[in-house]
């Protein structure tokens, strides 16, 4: 019987490739100079374990392993390398209908995909193979595909909306606040986290943001036996996600400078940067996370967490 090798903690899952590649087309068709700083930010979003130097010794690495003939390294601008990059080929090549089909199977890049506006893939549904396909954004769909919109962030102010009006122990002015804010994902996530709701809250965008993405593949087409299974691979999903920056948070080291001859005995040294962003993240909620953003507020939480383990 064969068995599959499994993959290194380095290496990208398939379906990880199958998003990231069309990701960097659409982002990048053809440019130049693009700042390794810009482009590490891009490709991180796109990756179920973001640590590029620690799976790939960095950036210049993971490009030089996936992309050697599509990302060229061109030099360096102060600190940062500038890069070469040049997907032309398969821009040209979207209109014979660059479609994939998407795996059955859980995965926790796909619920990024779905559910982050900010991921340049989009889906279709084809009745005739009853399958889900996703290419890069602005690829058409071709004959027989019926497109199932990704969610947006109008989506998600719809649900912070709905999850305001459905909280009936909320003071008047806290509510105002709350819609006030549900177009901002960081100040809407701040305030819910002041008034003890995080949990609840993200409870309840998981659950509207499912069910709004498998509303429309039914609309789309696909039969209610397809869309009970894609919520099911969704939702499973959205668990791995949670799972693994959970993980990830917890199995992070944190390195500390060396204490200088003068400075022995204090507590008040800066952590490194990348500590801060690492140790940051434990405090994001997921739909922080999905919106990218670093609020203040959990960069000095992080900052005290750090200074105070010792």
């Amino acid at each position: 019987m064969e068995t599959k090798t499994p993959l290194s903690p380095s290496a990208l899952s398939p379906t990880e490739l199958e998003q990231l590649r069309p990701a960097i087309a659409a982002r990048y068709p053809d440019a130049k100079g693009v700042l390794g700083s810009q482009l590490g930010a891009f490709v991180r979003r796109h990756l179920t374990n973001p640590d590029l130097k620690g799976r790939f010794g960095g950036l210049k690495g993971f490009v030089g392993h996936y992309f050697p003939a599509e990302i060229i390294w061109s030099g360096r601008k102060g600190l940062d390398d500038l890069y070469d990059i040049s997907f032309a080929a398969e821009t040209a090549n979207r209109s014979t209908g660059a479609w994939q089909t998407v795996s059955l199977e859980p995965v926790a890049s796909l619920w990024s995909a779905v559910t982050n506006p900010s991921i340049y893939v989009q889906f279709a549904w084809s009745a005739k193979e009853q399958s889900l396909l996703q290419s890069s954004a602005g690829v058409p769909p071709v004959e027989g595909l019926a497109v199932v919109e990704k969610l947006t962030k109008t989506d998600y102010q719809n649900i912070a909306t709905a999850f305001v009006e459905s909280l009936e122990s909320m003071d008047a002015s806290s509510r105002a606040r709350a819609l006030e804010s549900s177009a901002s994902s960081m100040e809407f996530t701040k305030l819910v986290r002041e008034k003890g709701l995080l949990t609840k809250w993200e409870e309840f965008r998981v659950d509207h943001a499912l069910r709004l993405f498998t509303d429309r593949l039914a609309s789309a087409g696909a039969e209610a036996l397809a869309v009970s299974r894609w919520a099911d691979i969704l939702r499973s999903s959205q668990q791995q996600a949670r799972s693994r920056r959970s993980q990830q948070a917890a199995a992070s080291p944190v390195q500390r400078p060396p204490r200088s001859a003068h400075r022995e005995g204090t507590r008040d040294e800066i952590p490194d940067a990348r500590a801060v962003a690492m140790k940051a993240m434990e405090f994001l909620s997921d739909s922080e996370i999905s919106g990218l953003s670093l609020p203040l507020g959990s960069v000095m939480r992080a900052l005290g967490a750090l200074l105070n383990r010792s």
